[in-house]
Order: C-alpha cells, then sequence, then structure tokens
C-alpha cells in the first residue's frame, strides 16, 4: 500500500547472541523538519527486543500534540493533549482549553506540504509556553506514537508548522528507549530515505535490514526477509558512533541458480559442448558451479552455483548494488563463447532466475528485470539499477533477474525484456 512503509530487521542467531549479551536493543526514529531548522531525529520512535525477525511498519498519516514540558534527555515523552490527525497542508488552532480545532486562517501556498498550527490560544499554567510533538499512525497498533518534540517554547499567539518526512534512523542501543528524547546514539547509526517504492514495478515501500557484526556495517535490501536464511558469524561489539551514521550498503541478491534458452535450437552435441565451455569459463567465479543441458529441445542451460564467498564478508551476505551482477557475468562468458564459435554467431539467448530460495511465504519468488549490462548499471537515484539498460550494435535480447543480492532478503518482481 501507497500509505504503509515497512522495515524489517533481521539478524543471525550468531549476531542475535552478541546483540543480546551486550543488552541490545533495534532503536528506531523517524525524522521532522520545521520551519526553521533542518530535518531533527530527537524522539526514539520505536525500540525492539532482539528476535529473528521483526517488523515495523507505519502509515504515512501524522498527528499533532502538545506538552507542557521538553522532557530531559533519556526521559520519555509525556502528551499533554489529544491527538489531533493534520494532513499536509492543513491547519489546525489550539484553543483556549488546549484542544485542536479548525484554524479560522488556514495556511497559504507556503503551508502546502507541512502540518500547520495557524494560531495557539493555549495557556498553561506555569509555564512561558508549550511544545509541539508530531505523532506517526503505528500500522500495527492504529495509534499515534511520538516521533518528534519541538525543543521551541511557543508562547500563547505563536504559530507554527512541521514536515514530518519518511527519512528513518536506526541503531542498536541499551534498554527500552520507546519514547525517549535523544541527542546522540551509543552505537553505530545509519539512515535511510523511504519516500520512494523499493518496487517501482509493484509500488511496494519494503525494505530489510542486518547489521554485519564482522565490519560493522548495516545493510540494507528492498523487499521482505526470505524463510531461507545464511548470515555471517558473529563477531566484536558495535563501534560508537553519534546519529546521522554512514548510509546503510545497498545490496543485490545473488539467487544461484539461473535458466539460458536459446532461441534457435542446438544440436544435442553442439549443447553439450556450450555446457561445457561455459562451465569452464565461470568455476572460477562461481562456488560449487554446475552447468546442465535441461530438456530435449536443444534450447536451455541451467546454471547453479553457491551464492556469496567467505563468511562474515559484504560478498557473503550480498554485492553493493550497481556491481557487476551473476547474469551479467553469464551473458559476458556467453558472448566469449559466440566470438570462438562454440555457440552460433547469430544465436540470442535470455536469461532467467530461477527460484533457488523461497519467498517470504513460503512460495516461490519470482523474478525483477534486472537493468545492467556488460558490468554496467544504469538506474535512477535510488541505487538499484532500475530504467532502461545501455544497448550495443549486435548485441543479444536477455531477461536478467535483478534481487537484493543478499540472501536474506528478496523480493518478487515481473520479468521483462532488455537489450545489451
Amino acid at each position: 500500500m501507497a500509505d504503509v512503509r515497512t522495515l524489517h530487521w533481521y539478524e543471525s542467531a550468531a549476531d542475535n547472541q552478541s546483540i543480546a549479551a551486550n543488552g541490545w536493543r533495534f532503536q528506531v526514529a523517524k525524522s521532522v523538519a520545521t520551519a526553521n531548522a533542518a530535518p531533527t531525529f530527537n524522539v526514539v520512535w520505536q525500540s525492539q527486543g532482539v528476535a529473528p525477525a521483526t517488523d515495523i511498519s507505519w502509515k504515512v498519516q501524522y498527528a499533532l500534540n502538545w506538552t507542557a514540558a521538553v522532557p530531559a534527555n533519556g526521559v520519555k515523552v509525556s502528551v499533554g493533549g489529544t491527538w489531533q490527525r493534520c494532513n499536509k497542508g492543513e491547519t489546525y488552532d489550539l484553543n483556549e482549553q488546549g484542544y485542536w480545532v479548525p484554524s479560522a486562517s488556514p495556511a497559504g501556498p507556503d503551508g502546502a506540504g507541512w502540518l500547520n498550527i495557524g494560531s495557539i490560544n493555549y495557556s498553561y499554567p506555569g509555564v512561558l509556553g508549550i511544545h509541539i510533538i508530531v505523532g506517526v499512525m503505528n500500522n500495527e497498533t492504529g495509534r499515534y506514537e511520538p516521533i518528534f518534540i519541538d525543543q521551541s517554547v511557543l508562547p500563547e499567539g505563536s504559530s507554527a508548522k512541521y514536515q514530518p518526512l519518511e527519512t528513518v534512523s536506526w541503531w542498536l542501543e541499551a534498554n527500552d528507549l520507546t519514547g525517549q528524547v535523544f541527542h546522540s546514539t551509543k552505537s553505530r547509526a545509519t539512515t535511510y530515505d523511504f519516500t520512494n517504492p523499493s518496487n517501482p514495478v509493484t509500488g511496494a515501500f519494503e525494505w530489510s535490514t542486518s547489521f554485519i557484526m564482522l565490519g560493522g556495517k548495516w545493510v540494507i535490501a528492498p523487499g521482505p526477509v526470505p524463510q531461507a536464511l545464511r548470515a555471517p558469524p558473529r563477531s566484536a561489539k558495535l563501534p560508537f558512533l553519534s546519529i546521522g551514521g554512514e548510509p546503510p550498503v545497498l545490496l543485490e541478491l545473488d539467487l544461484g541458480s539461473w535458466l539460458v534458452s536459446f532461441a534457435v535450437p542446438l544440436t544435442a552435441a553442439a549443447l553439450g559442448a556450450a555446457a561445457t565451455a561455459l562451465y569452464n569459463k565461470l568455476k572460477s567465479l562461481f562456488k560449487e558451479l554446475k552447468v546442465e543441458v535441461v530438456g530435449s529441445d536443444g534450447t536451455k542451460l541451467k546454471i547453479t552455483y553457491k551464492a556469496g564467498t567467505a563468511p562474515g564478508t559484504l560478498e557473503y551476505l550480498g554485492f553493493p548494488a550497481g556491481s557487476p551482477g551473476p547474469a551479467t557475468t553469464i551473458d559476458s562468458a556467453l558472448k566469449d563463447l559466440q566470438k570462438s564459435n562454440t555457440i552460433p554467431q547469430k544465436e540470442s539467448w535470455t536469461i532467467t532466475a530461477t527460484a533457488a530460495l523461497e519467498g517470504a511465504n513460503g512460495s516461490p519468488p519470482n523474478s525483477q528485470a534486472e537493468t545492467k549490462a556488460n558490468g554496467a548499471s544504469n538506474g535512477n537515484s535510488n541505487g538499484y539499477g532500475y530504467g532502461s539498460a545501455p544497448t550495443e550494435q549486435g548485441s543479444n535480447t536477455f531477461v536478467a533477474s535483478y534481487q537484493p543480492k543478499s540472501p536474506f532478503l528478496q523480493q518478487s518482481y515481473n520479468q521483462s525484456t532488455i537489450s545489451t
């Protein structure tokens, strides 16, 4: 759903053992911008304990509230009024009794995209003014929960505006910090923008993340956590780093199973020779490689191997988005065989991923079109390589499957044909 965002947190059993030993929990914060300041994280929205997989979901639906005092760092926010849903562009006033009412002075064009407060007509006894709280709808509970507190005092007669953003930060830290004010984190934090769909084909807004203890890096890829999982071993404690740390590493999944389909059937002898030659080309690049003839129509070769490299490395979990993928590597090997006449010069082929891993619901995943050619990636700004791929003269046409290349992340996408 376009109005729902979901973040799945997954850790391996070994890493979770280290996380639990340190007393860490998964802390999540959402950012809000004010008219006079940059986007700010200052309230822990959710704090979740250790589990094999944890789902955190919110609706792009926000509300206003207030409190009479800003709690100290590490103290939970306590609201003083009632939640008032406020869509971006709408304006509410706080009346003399501290209740929200539609504003008598709606915001102009400069209020579009903001939660607007036209006038504060309320004076809380004993303080100079109130502090506005912005909340988000928890998709699991259906309740609004604080994600931001304005530390500026707003006296009677003042106005303000706030812009909730879909930029989210998360980290590991001890204790249940739900709703607490914070100024810095005590472990390595990462930040990611959830504004755009994780899957442009389906319009889904769903990501999965995990922390690699060995190396101290967060990884993220689009899609839910599948049932078939691998992960690195436990390692040292996390380094200390304040909020706004390095961005997560975007990963692609290598399913380890691909099907090459030739457009023009080959003889049994020619197909066998192609399988042997392709194996020799790829055996140094893929672990436990097998290249097999499939069926009797002379058109299909199945390539299977063990994905990843050394345990505890990024290459074991996956590879950064934009690097040459397995379909590109297979296609390049086939082109070399074509140049040596092992495969006829006029032959063309498709390369399609097969379901080596089951999806999160236990069903085989579909494949997503991979827009990569000859080791290049041509995509949009989200780093996932969507968009049309470059073309070459005399090239072959193939269907490649782009998947988040982490073994713990997998997404379903429709296939499409691209030219290389």
